[in-house]
């Protein structure tokens, strides 16, 4: 059961909170909770999880989809204040193996699948106001795509380096291989060797968990900005 202060949190931040009726907005309080998780902590594995909806409070969450072989690739990284809506997914055979992993140690108030798929269908409004968000991500995740499309590996291996700088507001970056590797859609094995070369070439400095960068300007250069 959510505290006072968490379930003022949840009504600040769903954004169809005035369209839900008292019984069911007593039902989130009761079954929804917070929760913190630390960095590299699944939420869901593979879409098996009873979680409708995730609001991070604070930190980084990514979602990934995850072939049958294994393999992800990174879909989104949710921050601060935003919704990540799994349950009442209008298609469900596209995101049936998807995970969510704490980047960071991080925050997230979660309401549970069964209560998230009522209210989703309570009020034409609340399904409307949740389409029309997951569109605006999906066209998000169009424009990634896009730009996977057309730029080459190192090109996106720089401006992702670049998003994670002003995102972590620093040189030094704390991230794994791997997670880059997800980011671009690429492998640990093709990112580890393009930063070891860049890291001889004086571009920036690798450590266990750490990336440094040492010339913003040959990094922009790169990705072409």
């Amino acid at each position: 059961m959510l505290s006072e202060k968490d379930y003022a949190s949840l009504r600040e931040r769903l954004p169809f909170w005035d369209y839900i009726s008292e019984e069911l907005a007593e039902q989130l309080r009761t079954h929804s909770y917070m929760r913190e998780f630390i960095a590299g902590e699944k939420l869901t594995d593979a879409g098996n999880s009873n979680v409708g909806l995730v609001i991070v409070m604070n930190g980084r969450i990514r979602v990934s989809l995850v072939s049958s072989n294994a393999r992800e690739v990174t879909i989104s990284v949710a921050r601060r204040d935003e919704i990540i809506y799994i349950g009442g997914n209008p298609t469900p055979n596209v995101l049936n193996n998807y995970e969510l992993e704490a980047e960071v140690d991080s925050r997230g108030l979660v309401v549970q699948m069964v209560d998230f798929e009522r209210l989703l269908h309570s009020d034409v409004r609340i399904e409307n106001t949740v389409l029309r968000s997951v569109l605006g991500q999906f066209n998000r995740i169009l424009f990634d795509m896009q730009n996977f499309l057309f730029q080459d590996l190192d090109s996106r291996l720089a401006a992702q380096l670049l998003f994670e700088y002003h995102q972590q507001g620093g040189a030094t970056i704390v991230t794994t291989h791997q997670r880059i590797a997800n980011s671009i859609a690429s492998s640990r094995e093709v990112v580890s060797r393009t930063l070891k070369l860049w890291e001889r070439r004086g571009l920036l400095s690798l450590s266990r968990g750490k990336i440094v960068i040492t010339s913003l300007s040959d990094l922009h250069a790169i990705a072409g900005e």
